[in-house]
């Protein structure tokens, strides 16, 4: 019986990773690289050398956002204390995502360390990887860019109404020869100063301008954590091929159409490329957990706080009047968007480790001896219980997505009813 010959193939290792600076990482995820850089929060290879002017970008960001959800929330505060709910609705609309922005740099600082060393095990695997599965990766960092650019400009969108539709209103009113002309403010917030003088006007809309930066960009952490989760199911999918190919004679058809019983030397070809695969499977497993470890107090950050968004951003747009209407429609898309990204990597990884148990039980172990047996065995109980994502209080999948989508939608249509 003919044999396919072994490819040698370099087992890939996570000890010494390579320096970040020097990273094949930078370019499947060098888009949210960028991203990321403008909030100063990308990983370097010790925290000690981070450079001064970063570290100082982290602070001004993270005090400017803290400046806003003050400000914001005393607005919305003496609003309700009025009686005007319009008023509170459309001053916690930004709040609330600038408190997720907050947490979100907070939590990516914290776990730092952990999110390196996730990035230095993955460009160490591309450094090592077999030409045939470079076609995966770039398959893979192209759809996370993809991915990334449309959650992005979403959120660009929805802060560029923020910031447009003040001068548009006050553009129409000063056509229409109101005097004196009423300045607004890009976002509703309390100040302990006049805003209709020109210079302090002027001051505060440049603020609060500014602080939609580190609103949108604090994302680029989400969309690094899909694009981990994409790399994480190419590398999937690239076991599962090398499975099925194990289980393929040359000429395109199965082994056991030939023979009940392989010959020594055929099971110690297959048993050889079999160990290859489980020592594979089982750095990617490990990989998996460390993502996990790494991700989950921004993924459980997602979920929670998009649902309250979503449904508050949804109210606004029922209760508020004109051109603000335009501008909570891309921040409803935005959210979708990322609560959406969160659930579907964690569906992918699920349903890739499902195939490699697939290919695994359909694989024809019975003309082997026990190693290969046993090789199978630990490959489908890792597929199984290994390869998730989850994080407390929620199941990282499609099927939170749309069970938080209708409970938002429930809320709006009950909230509806009392507006």
């Amino acid at each position: 019986m003919a044999v396919r010959k072994s490819v040698p193939v370099q087992v890939t290792s996570f000890a010494n990773p390579e320096k970040l600076s020097d990273s094949e990482a930078l370019y499947n995820f060098g888009l949210q690289r960028k991203i990321m850089l403008v909030c100063g929060i990308w990983p370097v290879e010790d925290s000690l050398e981070r450079r001064w002017y970063l570290k100082s970008l982290i602070v001004i960001n993270l005090v400017v956002l803290a400046l806003c959800i003050v400000g914001e929330f005393l607005h919305g505060l003496n609003a309700y204390r009025d009686g005007n709910l319009n008023e509170v609705i459309e001053s916690i609309c930004p709040t609330v995502a600038r408190i997720s922005a907050f947490f979100r740099i907070v939590f990516y600082v914290a776990n730092e360390k952990k999110i390196r060393r996730v990035l230095s095990d993955i460009d160490h695997a591309i450094r090592n990887q077999h030409p045939r599965e470079r076609v995966i990766t770039e398959r893979v960092a192209y759809v996370g860019h993809c991915f990334t650019y449309c959650l992005i400009l979403m959120m660009f969108f929805a802060a560029l109404l923020y910031g447009v539709t003040p001068f548009l209103i006050m553009a129409y009113s000063w056509h229409q020869g109101q005097t004196p002309l009423v300045k607004l403010l890009p976002f509703k917030l309390a100040l302990p100063y006049d805003s209709q003088d020109t210079l302090f006007f002027v001051l505060t809309t440049l603020f609060l301008n500014y602080a939609s930066v580190p609103t949108i960009t604090s994302q680029g952490s989400d969309a690094l954590f899909s694009g981990v989760c994409l790399y994480v199911q190419g590398q999937l999918k690239g076991i599962k091929l090398d499975m099925e190919a194990l289980a393929t004679s040359e000429f395109g058809r199965s082994f056991g159409e030939d023979l009940l019983r392989a010959d020594s030397l055929e099971t110690r070809h297959v048993n050889r490329e079999l160990r290859r695969i489980s020592v594979r499977h089982q750095q990617i497993i490990e990989l998996i957990d460390d993502v996990r470890t790494a991700f989950s107090p921004n993924v459980l950050l997602v979920y929670s706080g998009t649902a309250l968004i979503i449904c508050i951003v949804c109210i606004a747009m029922l209760i508020v009047e004109g051109l603000y209407k335009l501008t909570y429609l891309p921040y409803a898309v935005a959210e979708l968007v990322l609560l959406f990204l969160c659930s579907y990597s964690g569906t992918i990884i699920r349903d890739s480790s499902e195939a490699i148990h697939t290919v695994a039980y359909n694989f024809p172990w019975y003309r082997y001896n026990r190693d290969t047996r046993h090789l199978i065995q630990m490959m489908m109980i890792r597929a199984q219980h290994g390869s998730n994502l989850d994080v407390p209080f929620f199941e990282t999948s499609m099927a939170t997505f749309s069970t938080i989508v209708r409970s938002a939608s429930s809320y709006i249509t009950l909230m509806k009813s009392f507006l």
